[in-house]
């Protein structure tokens, strides 16, 4: 798919902050133009996305050099899975602006901000007009906001220290199974982790594994030591029926 950003001598002002609600753990983006929500008229109570999906690993508000389409917001109920606002943002020519144009509405498509083959779905066109950016001032902002780490708590610090140690160690509950995401257990002390089987793997049993690790230690790099050493010290065919059970 190819778009050309619209000639404008109008630029708008992007501005990023933390919205916590009624659990801490959980945060959520929000995106201002010009110091408003532009969504609001259209998506009244739609949310942005966890600060870690969105500013985190290949940072996806970034223009890829032919552009690309990005969820930005989602679905009220919070599941991106029943609907999106997600636009084309691209790089103009002269690589001074960015752009968000054609905003589209998708439904059982994404499940997260980026989705390698969206272009596979029509969508629904929101009927927004494109957004145009100074491209020092957005850059500036999407890093800025990368940065700032004031939104993670404890024992989303604890999870995240859980996750980088376990992936350096190349730790699974089977060969088949790659992990996914460790995140704060819900209304529990420690971590939930999710395994997901490889793609060439055949089909056969449960296609995800969930463990969840309690830990009630308030010390993140502490809690963190204690939950790799408790799954490091159970054998890998025990750590199913310790720590956790299938989904199909």
């Amino acid at each position: 798919m190819t778009h050309s950003a619209a000639e404008t001598s109008e630029t708008s002002t992007l501005s990023i902050h933390f919205e916590v609600g009624d659990n801490p753990d959980w945060p959520e983006m929000a995106l201002r133009v010009d110091g408003k929500n532009p969504f609001e008229t259209v998506a009244e109570g739609w949310r942005g996305f966890d600060p870690a999906d969105i500013l985190g690993g290949e940072r996806p508000l970034l223009p890829v050099h032919i552009g690309r389409r990005v969820a930005v917001y989602r679905c009220s109920c919070g599941v991106p899975g029943c609907g999106v606002i997600a636009p084309w943002i691209e790089r103009s020519p002269d690589g001074r602006r960015i752009s968000w144009m054609d905003f589209r509405n998708y439904t059982g498509v994404f499940d997260g901000p980026v989705r390698d083959d969206v272009d596979r779905f029509d969508g629904r066109a929101w009927g927004l007009p494109a957004i145009h950016f100074e491209a020092a001032q957005y850059e500036a902002e999407v890093c800025r906001a990368a940065a700032d780490r004031s939104w993670e708590t404890p024992r989303r610090l604890t999870a995240r220290l859980v996750e980088t140690r376990l992936r350096a160690a190349g730790f699974s509950v089977a060969p088949e199974f790659r992990l996914q995401w460790v995140s704060p257990a819900w209304r529990a002390d420690g971590v939930e982790l999710s395994f997901g089987k490889v793609g060439d793997t055949p089909r056969s049993g449960p296609a995800y594994v969930g463990l969840r690790i309690p830990c009630d230690n308030p010390d993140p790099d502490e809690a963190a030591r204690e939950i790799v050493a408790l799954l490091s010290a159970t054998p890998p065919e025990d750590r199913i029926r310790a720590f956790g059970e299938p989904w199909n």
